[in-house]
């Protein structure tokens, strides 16, 4: 518990100005069965409309319960908290990025790149071929626990393709 009166006023206007606003789901960038058929309508409406809402709800109620247990200076459940808003906002962000990260086909997704674009030289350069690249890229991720993610990244500065994980 803090009882200095100064800290716990600091972490409460903290808590309001990070979770002031409420998380929101977003509208998908394209229709729900704008992804067929890569993913089926079926598939994104069960990910999207249940799967990630869940998240959103589940996040927006810990928040909630956060901030009333720091008006009520009950640092232990504010804690406790802590692991399910950091598991909820981390899949609620995840998703929302991958989201985002998707085009339907006749925007240019779904495709494998094609053999003499940038991508797949970078690609075939560090892992060999496309196929090992996936071989690869799944088992890392398979290994993440809990509602992180793993991600291909072009990094500028190095100017390589790099495997990154957002952990819940």
């Amino acid at each position: 518990m803090f009882t200095n009166p100064s800290m716990r006023k600091a972490l409460l206007s903290n808590s309001k100005r990070m979770f002031g606003a409420k998380a929101e789901l977003a509208p998908l960038p394209y229709e729900i069965n704008g992804l067929e058929p890569v993913l089926s309508g079926h598939l994104m409406e069960f990910h999207y409309g249940k799967h990630h809402k869940t998240y959103v709800t589940n996040l927006n109620n810990l928040v909630g319960q956060a901030e009333e247990a720091l008006a009520k200076n009950d640092m232990a459940a504010y804690v406790k908290l802590s692991q399910g808003i950091k598991f909820n906002g981390g899949g609620h962000w995840n998703h929302t990025f991958f989201w985002e990260s998707l085009a339907p086909l006749k925007s240019g997704g779904g495709a494998r790149p094609d053999a003499s674009s940038e991508l797949s030289k970078m690609i075939n350069s560090q892992w060999g071929d496309l196929d090992k690249f996936i071989g690869s890229f799944s088992a890392q991720t398979a290994a993440i626990q809990g509602s992180g993610w793993g991600w291909l990244v072009y990094n500028p500065v190095s100017k390589a393709l790099e495997y990154r994980t957002t952990p819940n």
